[in-house]
């Protein structure tokens, strides 16, 4: 902040005397200090009586300030006031200060003397720039002789009201013409003899810069005139003169940083060739923004809601905290602070009692967001109450009114549509099992996952599609009419051996199914294929047919799939593309995941943890996953091939456990357990914020069945595992929560060579999580070894990087997250996402013949 100095404590002043004797001392690759180069550039420019003269001043006066920052950070360019006499200045506090001592800034009538006479050469000739040429060495002398008094300059009021009645674009010319009079009348303050009198040796006293910051103070006084915002426009602050061009124009580069001098030779560093060139113009943004002044005004707009209407919480869904905020727009050059609070219905709470802006830099605008949190009640109840805000710093205060209703909780019409052409009989990659019986053992996580008011229809596809089973509610987790409808068509599932991939055909289906329902707030659809599209109707045929979200999982390669259609189709409608990838023993338990993660963005709920591990026999293994207050549901999910064997167990952070038996809700079958718990859980008495484990064991009775079913089938190298690691598995953690990661993900082309832009958003209930997360991506592909890439913050919970990809394949990118939350508990986010790369040209749909 650049103040009167005048108003600067002792410190102070010494401080800013001390990095201008220091700024003598620091010099430039030439041998020019840094003080003296100001001298060499006001030489080599003379802006005077023109458009520029002011804007290029403040260029100056911006440049110097950051040489005297290098020296001391703390120290700005401040000013003097010049309706003010230097001997007898206010000092702010009802006396005055002489500004003219020799531990300040020197004399007011002789040579100066004192801590700043080593910037002269002690009124000698021989030795100095004007004997030398050198521009290196001292001037000879720095001499004053000041008009009693103070300097007969017009007030500030007066400068800048001068060009107010005028036409906006007459306002510049005449404001200038005035400031630029009255900048005169001070140099001629310093009377004949003095430096600062002379135009050619003004910047060889110090004290030339209290002036010109003065000056510039006023121009930035100007601008900030309230009701004037056009004027901090580099478009509209010079008015007519805005396209003036010429040495002294708009228009024209600022000299000598530019490269250009008016007089003499170019001014080093800023030769030719030198990369400390600056090109820019009066109308640059760092020129028209105004510098940080004392005497600058603070402004507070409301933004949001509209002044005079309230801050709505509109149709907000039982149970899910939800926030909003007043958004205020803070103007000017100092920070504030915004008390906050509500009165009302205690369902509303402000997130933070106190906000404070960022410290500016320059006179600059910060958004200021109050939010207010609704924890809703029980769906058609309402509630109201009133925002109040005051800015301590301005006076302003603000009464927003609050309103809010709340409807039942969201739910889902989704439809799976499954392949069944002759392709799906083919081997798998999992030991013994066909990709038919893949689809049937990992399907049945998505029915498990649905709410108890969601629901779920099944489609079959081959050459043509049929309705396995019509949408219905899925009911409770235990004998749903919709779930086990849904699980006996999934187990029901086979394939027509004969049967071509028409994934159209499923598509078109699905959304004729989901047209007969209504009454959900939303609705999916779910495909799964192993196969490029080998028979009409095609899925360009029917996409303008499709209005719900789209989710697609492939078993297989992109060479394999060819998903240009599918993806566009997915990506289009706000869903999104998995594939698995060449096959493998872990395509079961990924194709798991993959139905796991799409029910969970289908639903709102999101993934805490993913970790893979070894039950031990006779022991136990112990996951734990953090959940916060901002969590209203958990799902726990234990994915392996001999999921009958496994007990799990919860406990809390205040240590209760909980299982099936006591509030927990399990559903099961031998590739999989979902043990689903409603938070607060009415069993545990602590709090639900904290960190949770889960606790896996091993039922020693189904132990000896799976070993004896192995013995049977010869499988020596799977027991011997068993018996030396334990039972395998994936736990994977969702919760309902009000903190949310999304994530999208869009290729510059499906070709080698292109590169995939990885976007990832944090919000809890809508507030942006900043500056209290980090993000990364675990990178596996085609040819590289895993690898990790941060995700930089871009903007507030905002995070965003490129991920090349130069080879043909598949890119697997497993996001991962992990921060705090409002409240400041310890989360974490985990999503799945793949990018197919293929060697064909980019987005052409390949139609093959034959079986899929």
């Amino acid at each position: 902040m650049r103040r009167n100095v005048a108003h600067l404590s002792q410190a102070e002043r010494d401080a800013f005397v001390a990095a201008v004797r220091k700024a003598d001392l620091l010099s430039y690759a030439d041998g020019v200090s840094y003080w003296d180069k100001q001298d060499q550039i006001h030489q080599g420019t003379h802006n005077h009586n023109g458009p520029s003269f002011i804007p290029w001043h403040r260029e100056l006066c911006n440049r110097f300030e950051r040489l005297l920052q290098q020296v001391d950070p703390g120290v700005a360019l401040h000013y003097w006031d010049w309706t003010q006499d230097p001997r007898a200045a206010d000092d702010g506090n009802g006396g005055t200060v002489d500004l003219t001592t020799d531990n300040f800034f020197g004399t007011a009538g002789g040579l100066l003397q004192g801590v700043l006479a080593a910037l002269h050469n002690g009124d000698q000739v021989q030795g100095s720039r004007d004997d030398t040429g050198n521009p290196a060495d001292p001037p000879p002398a720095i001499k004053r002789f000041c008009d009693p008094g103070a300097p007969g300059v017009d007030s500030d009021a007066m400068i800048l009201a001068s060009g107010d009645a005028l036409p906006q674009a007459q306002q510049w010319p005449a404001f200038r013409t005035a400031l630029e009079s009255s900048h005169n009348t001070a140099h001629g303050f310093f009377g004949p003899g003095s430096n600062i009198f002379d135009p050619h040796k003004s910047f060889e006293d110090p004290f030339v810069f209290l002036l010109h910051s003065n000056v510039d103070r006023l121009f930035a006084m100007w601008q900030t005139q309230p009701g004037r915002e056009w004027r901090l426009d580099q478009a509209q602050v010079y008015g007519s003169e805005t396209n003036s061009s010429g040495p002294r124009g708009i228009l024209h580069n600022l000299q000598p940083w530019d490269g250009t001098v008016e007089f003499g030779s170019p001014i080093p560093p800023w030769t030719s060739g030198s990369t400390d060139i600056e090109i820019k113009n009066c109308r640059h943004p760092s020129v028209v923004t105004p510098p940080c002044y004392d005497s600058l005004p603070v402004s507070v707009t409301q933004i949001a809601p509209t002044a005079g209407l309230p801050l709505r919480f509109l149709d907000v869904a039982e149970g899910e905290q939800t926030a909003r905020a007043l958004r205020l727009r803070i103007r000017g050059c100092r920070q504030v602070t915004c008390q906050a609070a509500v009165k009302g219905d205690p369902a509303f709470t402000v997130l933070q009692s106190s906000v404070v802006t960022p410290d500016p830099q320059a006179y600059e605008s910060h958004d200021v967001f109050v939010w207010v949190l609704f924890q809703p009640g029980l769906a058609g109840s309402s509630a109201s109450g009133t925002l109040e805000v005051n800015v301590t710093e301005t006076g302003d205060a603000f009464s927003i009114p609050i309103e809010a209703n709340v409807i039942a909780k969201p739910t889902v019409a989704s439809s799976m549509v499954l392949d069944r052409s002759g392709s799906m009989d083919a081997p798998s990659g999992v030991a013994g099992l066909k990709r038919i019986e893949v689809l049937r053992n990992s399907a049945p996580l998505f029915v498990h996952l649905l709410g108890d008011d969601d629901a779920v229809g099944v489609i079959q596809f081959d050459t043509d599609a049929a309705e396995a089973m019509p949408v219905e509610v899925a009911g409770g987790t235990i004998g749903g009419a919709g779930r086990t409808g849904a699980l006996a068509a999934i187990a029901a599932h086979v394939t027509n051996p004969n049967g071509l991939t028409s994934i159209g055909d499923g598509l078109e289906l699905a959304a004729a199914q989901l047209g007969k329902v209504s009454g959900f707030s939303s609705q999916a659809t779910v495909v799964f294929t192993d196969g490029f599209e080998t028979a009409a109707k095609f899925v360009a045929d029917v996409a303008p047919l499709i209005t719900s979200r789209v989710f697609a999982v492939g078993l297989g390669t992109a060479e394999q799939l060819n998903p240009v259609a599918l993806g566009e189709l997915v990506n289009s409608s706000g869903g999104y593309l998995l594939l698995t990838g060449q096959a493998g023993a872990d395509d079961q338990i990924r194709l798991q995941k993959y139905y796991a993660q799409i029910i969970a963005g289908m639903t709102n709920s999101a993934i805490i943890v993913d970790p893979d591990g070894f039950v031990p026999i006779g022991g136990t293994a112990v996951e734990p996953y953090p959940l916060t207050e901002a969590d209203s549901r958990s799902d726990v999910i234990v994915l392996t091939p001999y999921a009958r064997a496994l007990k799990v167990a919860l406990e809390a952070p205040d240590r209760t456990r909980i299982d099936d038996t006591n509030g927990a809700e399990l559903a099961a079958t031998s590739h999989h357990q979902v043990l689903r718990l409603a938070l607060p859980a009415p069993v545990m008495p602590g709090p639900v914020g904290g960190e949770w484990k889960a606790h896996l064991s091993i039922d020693p009775d189904e132990l000896k069945r799976i070993i004896s079913e192995l013995e049977e089938r010869g499988n020596r190298e799977e027991i011997n595992r068993i018996r030396t690691h334990g039972l395998p598995y994936t736990l994977a953690v969702q919760a309902r929560s009000a903190i949310r990661m999304d994530v999208v993900v869009r290729q510059s082309s499906r070709l080698p060579g292109g590169d995939a832009q990885i976007r990832v958003s944090l919000a809890e209930a809508g507030i942006p999580l900043a500056h209290t997360v980090s993000v990364h991506a675990e990178i596996s592909g085609p040819a590289a070894k895993p690898y990790v890439l941060p995700l930089p913050e871009v903007a507030d919970g905002e995070f965003g990087e490129k991920l090349p990809t130069p080879v043909a394949g598949l890119y697997r990118v497993h996001l991962r997250a992990a921060g705090t939350s409002l409240r400041g508990e310890p989360f974490t986010r985990e999503e799945l996402r793949t990018i197919p790369v293929w060697n064909r040209v980019d987005d052409r749909i390949i139609v093959g013949d034959g079986h899929a």
